[in-house]
């Protein structure tokens, strides 16, 4: 959805100012920014509710069993009754399927967190060796280009010259 939102907003940029106008996203379908915090928070709200779903079933049931026979010593029953479960196999069956899937996807959603945690935890520390590596390559250039133009500068003779400040009032220098 999000991505459509961007890719909606780029279509639009370009409408209002031209095919050759600069794109607002570097890419659109990259998790960046509010797309990634977005994306981490519903995969935490994910694992919250199948974490939620299968603690519930677990203590509803007392444990994943149904049995086929329960003792009724509740009212409105006088005395106690056998009350029998219909289908207890294939309720349990469906019941254990459904938390093994559960399970299955809190696993999933947190080896995508961590996938793509260390993944933005590697591209930053890319980002710092290499802004760290171009510093020096930048002064190194940078004091060059000072350096030649110094030199070019020292070879010309200005064509207007400076005013002297050690010379008397009145006179001007040479």
């Amino acid at each position: 959805m999000h991505v459509a939102y961007r890719e909606d907003r780029e279509r639009k940029n370009k409408l209002k100012h031209g095919e050759n106008c600069r794109s607002l996203y570097l890419n659109t379908g990259k998790k960046r920014g509010g797309l990634w915090w977005t994306y981490i928070c519903s995969l935490i709200f994910k694992i919250g509710v199948d974490t939620t779903f299968v603690y519930l079933v677990y203590h509803i049931y007392e444990g994943y069993d149904f049995p086929s026979l329960i003792k009724c010593t509740q009212q409105p029953c006088p005395n106690t009754v056998d009350c029998f479960i219909a289908r207890p196999t294939e309720k349990r069956i469906f019941t254990l399927f459904m938390v093994v899937t559960s399970l299955v996807c809190i696993v999933l959603s947190i080896l995508e967190i961590l996938y793509l945690v260390c993944k933005r935890c590697y591209e930053c520390s890319l980002s710092v060796h290499d802004s760290h590596r171009s510093v020096p390559d930048t002064l190194s250039a940078g004091s060059a280009l000072v350096e030649a133009n110094g030199i070019r500068l020292m070879s010309k003779n200005p064509e207007t010259p400076a005013p002297s400040y050690g010379a008397v009032s009145g006179e001007t220098a040479p």
